[in-house]
């Protein structure tokens, strides 16, 4: 079985990726040591981080802090027209010019693995996660063609159903259909199967990744993706899918903790979930909300538990009590 290096981002939700940790430890077959999880750092929850660095002090996880860098840390790639204007379409580039695009190629570079995944710190490994050596040897060979999704399934509902006329070849493994291919050309792709890049649940080999970002200016996740989504298009990158194809890991959408782009998501408050986990407080979620078939995994509501975990708190209680604690 082939190995895969896990990359997860993080920012203000130390207690959903303590859960997105412990699935991952629990139930991805093919992880590769050390785990690696770049977290940018605000001083409101830095605690709630370094509580997180100490309940996983024997595992062999690794841990990036983002900082902020210089202009002149950038200038070479300013050179370059696309990343122009990329500056001009997000100009919260230069505002916010950190060390992330640094951090992430560096680990890219140093890692042993051919085959790296990149994931969200609200991602959740519900299931048992196995890519297959076969699917992987498509990223082997073709690298900068393939990439592999264990986020999706053919049985998605509307608006990210697929197109019945797009074109799927499925492969089979232990006797039952286990992935499928298709093309993001395909004139029926259509949702998120004509979206060619993204840093959620997907396999890429490891220096196809690396060759197709060296060049490409970013600075958080969220550019890292909408920028990569047009780089693919333009230099021809990762245009061939590879799908679960029943769905293994999503992310569990709580809260949004960006602006740059409108990401569909509940409202749960991460100030209130970190103040949780400094008392304490562990986040449970609702495992049946992942096989609802729709590819945004948005819950109605949250539960937490402190010793005992059938002795659970709703999130509005969680609310109250937190407010009384802070009056």
């Amino acid at each position: 079985m082939n190995k895969i290096a896990v990359i997860i981002f993080t920012y203000k939700r130390a207690i959903l990726l303590q859960n997105c940790l412990e699935t991952l430890l629990k139930n991805f077959k093919n992880l590769n040591f050390p785990i690696h999880v770049i977290y940018h750092y605000d001083k409101a929850h830095e605690n709630s981080y370094l509580k997180l660095q100490e309940y996983f002090k024997n595992k062999d996880i690794k841990f990036y802090k983002r900082e902020k860098v210089l202009f002149f840390k950038w200038i070479s790639k300013l050179l370059r027209p696309l990343n122009l204007l990329w500056i001009l379409r997000w100009p919260i580039l230069l505002k916010e010019m950190n060390n992330f695009k640094e951090l992430l190629e560096n680990i890219l570079e140093k890692i042993d693995s051919k085959f790296v995944t990149l994931c969200p710190d609200d991602m959740i490994y519900f299931e048992e996660t196995l890519v297959d050596d076969s699917a992987l040897k498509f990223l082997n060979e073709k690298g900068d063609n393939y990439q592999y999704r264990y986020f999706t399934s053919d049985q998605f509902k509307i608006p990210h159903n697929i197109n019945k006329n797009l074109k799927k070849k499925y492969f089979y493994a232990n006797n039952k259909q286990n992935y499928f291919s298709w093309s993001f050309k395909d004139k029926f792709a259509s949702g998120v199967w004509k979206y060619r890049f993204t840093v959620e649940g997907t396999v890429y080999n490891t220096k196809s990744l690396l060759k197709f970002l060296k060049p490409v200016i970013y600075h958080n996740p969220i550019t890292l993706e909408a920028i990569g989504l047009w780089e693919s298009k333009i230099r021809n990158y990762f245009h061939n899918g590879l799908s679960s194809v029943n769905r293994t890991a999503a992310t569990y959408q709580v809260n949004n903790v960006q602006n740059l782009v409108n990401t569909a998501s509940a409202r749960f408050d991460s100030n209130l979930m970190m103040q949780a986990y400094n008392l304490g407080y562990k986040f449970l979620y609702n495992e049946n909300d992942f096989y609802e078939n729709y590819c945004d995994t948005i819950p109605k509501n949250l539960y937490f538990y402190k010793d005992d975990i059938n002795n659970k708190i709703n999130y509005e209680d969680l609310k109250s009590l937190i407010s009384k604690i802070n009056y």
